[in-house]
């Protein structure tokens, strides 16, 4: 499962030390360049050749500078536009998605019936936007867009209005992707048409409204319900929401897959709680098929009357749609529910989708994958000379990479394509994060334990490539299959365990990986659910290189914030309410726990300006572990010279 229960819930706060790169500036004062952008300099020192495709994803305009993810950074994207234009090298720009935003709106936004009317009004706000985007076209650039998420009900003739020279690429409804290239190699996505949440979804509620109009996934609800957390200060609200009590075997793979989805939807709305209530009719909705109102309960999955797990009214039994909305939505190669929605918060399953879909597909002639779509800017060259990359956002606050906004990726098109990936720096510059966002070529692969378990249940491990040192390299390889593995070496005859792990670099060369452990034991109720964590260096090649407590200088003022019980604390296996004894008891264990080499390492930063750490549980259904959440904010005075940056970068993000 990726890095994060959603990177929703484990977006990490990556501090990653940039490799920078000055570059020059050429003037082009050319007749085709607009008034504002005459005199103004180059991205680069341009070529002579127009052989360069710029695609950037992920803007996120909005209806109104209340409700909109783009506002420092909009001035500063139409500077990018304009040095764009004087760039003339440059063939291409390709908006990749999300360009203007239908789902950032809070749930208390006044329903509306035309979105049509909707679009132009998000294009009547972002109008200088707009109108720089038309000297693009006019500057001999082709512009492109292609439809993302955010923006899939935006109907084709009502952005060509704004936009008149704009191509758009559209395959199927809310879908598209665009072939560029001298040899149409390159394949240029916005990366919805793979996620659960976000793909179009015209089936699962066609029967509740009647009709096949209802594009909007379960992933529009959720924004909705997200973003009104977030305007709303990311309130903490006790929510009551239903427990799914008993798991189903993993052999009944429907409704497996439909505890998977609860499961996912559990841990975010456990995170994500606005102030507006589980039963109330939040969701007024009379556009895309939709015209009724639904409160957060109609969304959310229960365990039904009759046994089964689903949500009671809007995507009721969701993954039996799922294999007919990847044909509608021309999936090449289909993959299943549980594969879906397990890779939801892993941005490495989109890597593993541009990879089937188009690189590893002999019926593609692809170099070259883009996806947007997931915020997080992505460099990878594969061992063939292809390339996926992710050209990241340009939101303001990018809370799932926040070292980089303003990205967007460059391929230079011909007999043998290069790509890289650049962010725009606010003194107009633009800084190639090609490498630091690659490790110098470093990859990560997912590799599984042969003859172990069965299609569902895998031993899982990372392998890393890439290193400058060969020895390193392998030192490190053996630790890191031995961490990952560690269960199954003290498993008894009995029992197999489903170990996925997910990853992260943070402080520029550590690598802080977690395994999520469920342990199916013949016989038992129920199966058991752990987390391990630890820290690997990349250059050192062995773990333990660093620990929480390096990050923190006053353990004692740490200890008593614990045994003050500031922390937000999640238990696993079990649901509802928590003693005050037993939350108590937790804090205690914890307090007693610093300092020891077991805990110190069992941490990452999370969004929302918190530092989570991990601790082993006890006393209670399943004794796995306990989650302990802890705002940033606490620790300034607590913190060395090495979190200060951490918290403070925290801390604009939870603002």
């Amino acid at each position: 499962m990726k890095r994060k229960m959603l990177s929703l819930l484990l977006a990490s706060c990556m501090v990653i030390s940039l490799v920078l790169l000055t570059t020059g500036f050429s003037l082009n004062t050319g007749a085709s360049v607009s008034d504002a952008a005459k005199g103004t300099a180059a991205l680069w020192d341009a070529g002579n050749t127009r052989d360069k495709i710029v695609v950037i994803s992920d803007i996120h305009l909005g209806i109104d500078d209340r409700y909109t993810e783009t506002l420092k950074n909009r001035p500063l994207l139409i500077e990018f536009l304009r040095r764009l234009q004087s760039t003339t090298d440059v063939r291409e720009l390709v908006i990749n998605g999300d360009f203007l935003d239908e789902w950032f709106l809070p749930v208390y936004y006044p329903g509306y019936t035309d979105a049509r009317q909707f679009y132009k009004d998000v294009i009547a706000n972002n109008q200088d936007v707009i109108d720089e985007l038309n000297n693009v076209a006019d500057s001999g650039i082709k512009l492109v867009y292609v439809i993302g998420n955010h923006d899939m009900t935006l109907e084709a003739d009502v952005l060509q209005e704004a936009i008149p020279k704009i191509v758009q690429a559209r395959d199927a409804e809310g879908l598209g992707t665009y072939y560029t290239g001298d040899r149409n190699e390159i394949a240029i996505e916005h990366g919805h048409r793979y996620d659960v949440f976000s793909a179009p979804d015209t089936v699962t509620n066609a029967e509740l409204c009647g009709n096949e109009d209802t594009i909007l996934p379960a992933g529009y609800f959720y924004a909705r319900y997200a973003a009104t957390w977030v305007l709303e200060g990311r309130p903490k609200v006790e929510k009551d929401l239903p427990v799914v009590k008993i798991v189903p075997d993993k052999t009944d793979t429907d409704q497996y897959g439909a505890y998977i989805y609860y499961s996912l939807l559990k841990n975010i709305s456990a995170r994500m709680t606005p102030n507006e209530s589980l039963d109330e009719k939040i969701f007024d909705m009379h556009i895309a098929g939709f015209d009724d109102a639904y409160t957060y309960l109609d969304f959310y999955p229960a365990q039904q009357a009759d046994g089964t797990i689903s949500a009671p009214v809007l995507f009721k039994n969701i993954q039996r749609t799922w294999d007919e909305r990847q044909r509608l939505n021309n999936v090449k190669v289909p993959n299943s529910f549980l594969q879906a929605v397990s890779g939801t918060l892993d941005w490495e399953y989109f890597f593993r989708q541009a990879k089937a879909q188009y690189l590893d597909n002999a019926k593609e002639k692809v170099d070259v994958v883009v996806f947007g779509h997931t915020h997080v800017p992505t460099y990878r060259v594969t061992g063939d000379g292809k390339y996926y990359l992710n050209e990241g956002t340009w939101i303001d606050h990018n809370t799932d990479y926040p070292d980089a906004t303003r990205t967007f990726a460059v391929i230079t098109t011909g007999n043998k394509d290069t790509a890289a990936l650049y962010r725009f720096m606010e003194d107009g510059s633009v800084t190639d994060i090609s490498a630091s966002i690659s490790k110098a070529d470093v990859t990560f692969d997912y590799k599984a334990v042969e003859n172990y378990g069965d299609d569902d249940t895998q031993a899982r491990y990372v392998e890393v490539s890439g290193l400058t040192d060969d020895n390193i390299q392998a030192k490190l390889n053996e630790e890191l299959k031995t961490f990952c593995l560690w269960p199954t070496f003290a498993a008894e005859s009995n029992t197999t365990y489903d170990i996925m792990p997910v990853f992260e670099v943070v402080a520029g060369d550590l690598l802080s990986i977690r395994t999520y452990n469920t342990a199916y034991t013949a016989g038992a109720a129920h199966p058991v659910n752990s987390i391990r964590t630890q820290l690997f260096s990349l250059t050192a090649g062995n773990k333990g290189a660093v620990n929480l407590w390096d990050f923190i200088k006053d353990k004692n003022a740490f200890k008593q914030l614990a045994l003050d019980g500031r922390f937000g604390l999640t238990v696993a296996g079990v649901d509802g309410e928590i003693t005050e004894e037993f939350r108590m008891a937790a804090y205690k264990k914890l307090a007693e726990s610093i300092g020891t080499p077991e805990l110190a390492t069992q941490f990452y930063f999370g969004d929302g300006g918190r530092l989570n750490v991990w601790c082993d549980g006890e006393n209670h259904a399943t004794g796995d572990y306990w989650l302990f959440d802890i705002p940033v904010v606490d620790l300034e005075g607590l913190a060395t010279d090495r979190l200060l940056p951490i918290i403070e970068t925290l801390k604009n993000l939870s603002n």
